[in-house]
């Protein structure tokens, strides 16, 4: 019997065995492996590449020698309760912006939607093999944190889309458009057209752009001494029918408000179509606001009111932001936020 079919024989070394060998722990040869030097000394390096080659260690049959392999792939999460995550206009646009901008850099994107109850599980977090995170988290505030935590602890660099992260620690960034500057906005433009009953048709999956999207039109009435109320209404999901059926349900039973806020540009879009077929005029009798600003809103007539949104380039800043952390071991700026642009449509 040959040597090399006893070799053949002997169970392939696992990572536990590389750091019991190298008095390191599981962890230390992980970071070795996937190139996260700023964990490791000199030292602990050449002690671990030592043991590897020692016992044969191998990632895969087809990897390549350790001091050249690098991870060129970033994970991204998506929670969200829809089984079509990327179908949101919003997403869509940061997910392309993103992947364009690791595209030109040779790193592929690795894009995995699901519900925030699965993401413990699921197949991204257990089997992560990417240089990095990005994520873009829907549900209740202490949900989203969690979900964070559970990322950060991963103990590799994280970018959040869309949520302020006061303290966050110095392996997670946030980029963001600014949500609560555009709600400063709408409500500037309402209340300098004298509305006194706003409501904000959102949907029951909380966001936190939505989220920050109703504080800045609160913030714009406390900031003018107004005494115009806000009205939250909630539909199951932002979807055509049940924006129309939650908002026709609310019709039935009060007056019509001053105004209609949209969560997004479709959400409005639903109101107003619903307005216009039982006979109320846009902007005359009620105005409509959207958020978001995407080609499709072009299309609504009356032309819509809305917010442009960046998030394409909310997508390449984090692309950006991703790349400069892996090149130089830490990211430059913890929290990155692009401006809006208010778009008042043809409205008075």
């Amino acid at each position: 019997m040959s040597a090399m079919s006893g070799d053949e024989r002997r169970p392939r070394a696992t990572i536990k065995d590389v750091a019991k060998a190298a008095e390191v722990s599981p962890m230390t040869v992980s970071n070795v492996i996937n190139g996260r030097m700023q964990f490791v000394s000199a030292a602990t390096k050449k002690r671990v590449e030592r043991e590897i080659e020692r016992l044969g260690y191998r990632r895969s049959s087809n990897a390549r020698n350790l001091r050249v392999s690098e991870q060129r792939s970033i994970g991204m999460v998506i929670v969200d309760e829809s089984p079509a995550f990327l179908a949101d206009f919003f997403t869509c646009q940061v997910v392309a912006g993103l992947a364009n901008v690791l595209n030109h850099a040779d790193y592929t994107l690795t894009i995995q939607g699901m519900p925030g109850a699965e993401l413990a599980q699921s197949m991204i977090m257990r089997n992560f093999e990417v240089a990095g995170f990005c994520a873009m988290i829907s549900g209740p505030k202490p949900e989203r944190l969690a979900a964070i935590a559970r990322l950060a602890d991963l103990n590799q660099p994280v970018v959040v889309f869309q949520q302020e992260l006061p303290d966050a620690g110095a392996e997670i960034c946030t980029v963001r458009q600014d949500d609560r500057g555009g709600g400063r906005l709408i409500g500037d433009h309402l209340l300098a057209r004298r509305v006194a009953d706003i409501l904000v048709v959102i949907p029951h999956q909380p966001w936190p752009a939505v989220e920050n999207r109703i504080a800045g039109i609160r913030d714009s009435i406390a900031a003018a001494g107004s005494t115009a109320e806000v009205t939250v209404l909630e539909a199951d999901s932002e979807s055509f029918a049940d924006v129309q059926a939650a908002f026709a349900a609310y019709l039935d039973n009060h007056p019509l408000p001053g105004a209609v806020v949209g969560a997004n540009d479709p959400v409005a879009t639903a109101a107003m179509l619903l307005l216009t077929d039982r006979g109320v005029r846009v902007p005359e009798d009620i105005r409509v606001v959207g958020f978001n600003g995407f080609e499709a809103h072009r299309y609504a007539r009356p032309h819509m009111t809305t917010v442009l949104s960046p998030a394409y380039a909310v997508g390449e800043r984090a692309g950006q932001a991703m790349l400069a952390r892996l090149k130089s071991g830490r990211f430059e700026q913890p929290d990155h936020v692009l401006p809006v642009v208010f778009d008042p449509g043809f409205t008075t």
